[in-house]
């Protein structure tokens, strides 16, 4: 019997061996005679293939590649053998994707997904040999929800009847989202809702004035798994203007048009009120060219009751210093939301004076004043000669013209250079010139200011710009020129439909980073759809438009031509003197009229030269980050602390500018980007604005970095070390 059981013993150890060389597994029973002995051997695991599942975590309906290693003990690969790839557990909603047999060097891939969020074992066998032998290495894969966007506050009251809602999203694949709008806080009725787009805003339109709204999102990956809807935000539309009504104009008293008391006060009283609130007001009188005039002395309130005063001395008056019969007057109110109401019929009529005229003031002898300025060029010309004759010495007449016909000539020609360096606007000039000439001949009908276009990103005017107004048919009808402030005119419309068309060098029309009608502070935006006139006017636009992006080649050369205008500036400052002075030296030494007329060409020298050093700079914030670099794109917001809401959103143009037109009051800036960070925030926040004014502060960001989770991976060694204990 014990001979018996030896001999067993072997079989089972030989064949234990063989198996484990080939990863087979079999099932055997082997009995000892006589029945004394039973031993079962049970050999059904692979220990040296490998399984990895990549990546480790992903979002519902990802899919996740499951590859495959065969090998032998020795690490020798094993090609044709066919696996099938399960998970170990709960497989609800688990999707797989099985592996053709494995190749020449062992190696396969399959792929799984799951549309239900959860944690999932994903293990392997082969199934080679008609019978499964399970791979010890296995792999946990993380399947979890997809993230939900995250809505931006909203304002309390939202202006209009339209709405632009926008939102960030966490999440690092690419995704659709649906958003909904509801009378509801609940969403038990869905009032209007996106389809599924690809942008992070919506805009919403045919909004009711004075509903609230309240609006939700959510998104779907590319794999067409849902999230969860966002936080809700709720706004209330504001589309009411407040109301202005003239009370009572007191003060003119016994005035008339050329009798009158430049310190009178005229008293406007007007009732200011809307249902929001009244957040500033304006008041300024009407020049004769319909320009606006600042002629506010000092004003007060007392609830809804708006009080100015106004000095008769601060009225635009004739050259004989008469008042003119009438003036106009405008009162405009903005809301917390941003509605404006003008007034601009407020009339003032100044009778005209009766009995005998007053006799005009005298005029001062003329002679005496030609006479000083002839003494005062003698002495010019003299210190001009002395200092000359004491320095360089006498020069040779003939000499001493042909320099000064010389340096005069380059003066003029150097100037004409720095002034025509923008020659790309000499068109634009020309036909505002060309219009404005027409107008003063009676040729072209005069116009009334119509509108304002402005840059899309910084919200300066653009001047220069041409003006094109058509009709239904596409018939040109009206042609304009923006001032230097951005406006331009119109003459009266028939009523029917129109189109707009702006053009400007540098620019492009129409504007694709502003949309909605409401671009605060400025509204009725116009983005080139036609308009409907009615009653002979037109509606009064503010059009934005693009700044065109500027190539590397066209950068380069604009940094060159910068540098090259400042050298000749310099340039010419310093030509402009030395041939001054030799121009004042040839007229002290030879007084022939030629010499006056040199001396004369410094005049627009002159000018130009002025002209060169005024020119206005433009004052903007800039967004940097830790090292100093500008960026673009980064989305800013205008916070107003006494009402806790968002009332102004920037983006900053490509070298990292922006800048906001603000009223009295405390602001907060903040970024609306959530992967950024404000690090100099204490400078940002409690902002106190006196006045009207563009706001500019440079601001430093750094990103916010997050930290990805991952799953801990289970080495092979450390599930081996307890079975070789054992």
């Amino acid at each position: 019997m014990k001979i018996k059981t030896a001999i067993l013993s072997i079989f089972l150890i030989l064949g234990f061996l063989f198996l484990t060389n080939n990863n087979k597994v079999i099932a055997q029973s082997f009995e000892a005679g006589g029945g004394d002995v039973n031993v079962n051997a049970n050999i059904n695991q692979d220990l040296y293939s490998q399984l990895d599942v990549t990546p480790g975590t992903v979002e519902a309906r990802e899919p996740a590649l499951v590859n495959i290693h065969m090998l032998t003990s020795d690490g020798s690969p094993k090609a044709g053998r066919t696996l099938v790839i399960y998970v170990n557990g709960n497989s609800t909603g688990v999707t797989i994707t099985q592996p053709p047999v494995s190749d020449s060097n062992g190696l396969t891939s399959g792929s799984i997904y799951s549309s239900v969020p959860g944690t999932f074992e994903v293990c392997a066998r082969d199934t080679t040999e008609g019978i499964n032998i399970y791979l010890l290495d296995c792999e946990t894969l993380y399947v979890v929800p997809v993230t939900s966007p995250t809505l931006l506050s909203e304002p309390q009251y939202t202006q209009g009847l339209l709405n632009t809602l926008a939102w960030n999203m966490s999440g690092t694949g690419t995704y659709t989202y649906l958003i909904q709008s509801s009378t509801s806080s609940t969403f038990s009725t869905i009032f209007a809702q996106s389809n599924w787009i690809s942008a992070k805003a919506y805009e919403f339109h045919g909004l009711t004035d004075g509903q609230i709204y309240f609006y939700r999102v959510k998104a779907k990956n590319s794999y067409s798994a849902e999230s969860a809807w966002s936080n809700s935000v709720y706004s209330v539309q504001d589309n009411t203007k407040p109301t202005i009504t003239l009370l009572s104009l007191d003060g003119l008293g016994t005035n008339n048009t050329q009798v009158w008391e430049a310190q009178d006060v005229l008293t406007f009283k007007l009732r200011v009120k809307d249902n929001t609130g009244v957040a500033s007001k304006s008041f300024w009188c009407v020049a004769r060219d319909d320009s606006p005039q600042d002629c506010l002395n000092t004003e007060s309130f007392g609830g809804d009751i708006w009080t100015i005063t106004v000095k008769l001395g601060d009225l635009e008056h004739d050259s004989n210093y008469y008042l003119y019969p009438q003036y106009t007057f405008c009162a405009q109110a903005l809301d917390v939301v941003g509605n404006v109401r003008r007034v601009c019929d407020i009339t003032l009529n100044v009778p005209e004076p009766g009995g005998e005229e007053e006799p005009e003031p005298p005029v001062p002898p003329v002679i005496p004043i030609v006479e000083q300025i002839k003494d005062t060029v003698n002495e010019i010309l003299d210190n001009s000669k002395q200092f000359f004759e004491n320095t360089i010495g006498r020069i040779n007449p003939n000499t001493l013209e042909q320099l000064s016909i010389t340096v005069a000539i380059a003066n003029i020609l150097l100037g004409m250079g720095i002034v025509l360096n923008g020659l790309g606007t000499l068109p634009y000039v020309l036909l505002q010139l060309f219009l404005a000439i027409s107008s003063f001949l009676g040729f072209r009908t005069k116009g009334h200011p119509t509108g304002y276009v402005y840059d899309s990103i910084t919200k300066a005017p653009i001047p220069q710009c041409i003006v094109r107004i058509f009709d239904g048919n596409g018939t040109l009808v009206w042609t304009d020129v923006t001032d230097g402030n951005g406006y331009f005119k119109s003459t009266r419309l028939k009523s029917g439909e129109y189109s707009i068309r702006v053009a400007a060098q540098d620019y492009e029309f129409p504007s694709k980073i502003v949309f909605g009608k409401n671009d605060f502070p400025l509204e009725n935006v116009y983005l080139g759809q036609e308009f409907y006139v009615s009653k002979d006017t037109i509606p009064n636009f503010s059009i934005p438009m693009d700044r065109v992006e500027m190539s590397d080649l066209r950068f380069v050369f604009s940094q060159f031509t910068f540098v090259t205008k400042l050298i000749w500036k310099f340039f010419h400052m310093i030509l402009f003197f030395v041939g001054l002075m030799f121009s004042l030296y040839a007229l002290s030494v030879n007084g022939s009229w030629y010499n006056y007329v040199i001396l004369i060409l410094y005049i627009p020298s002159l000018f130009m030269l002025v002209t060169s050093f005024i020119s206005k700079r433009e004052r903007y914030g800039l967004v940097r980050d830790t090292k100093g670099k500008r960026l673009s794109g980064i989305v800013l917001g205008l916070k107003d602390r006494e009402f806790d809401r968002l009332i102004s959103k920037r983006v900053t143009d490509e070298f990292g500018r922006f800048r906001f037109f603000v009223y009295p009051g405390n602001y907060d800036l903040e970024i609306l980007s959530s992967e950024w960070k404000i690090v100099n925030g204490k400078a940002l926040t409690d902002i106190m604005v006196k006045k009207e004014d563009i706001m500019i502060r440079d601001i430093v960001i750094e990103r916010v970095v997050q930290e990805e989770k991952r799953p801990k991976k289970v080495k092979v060694e450390e599930v081996l070390q307890p079975l070789e204990e054992l």
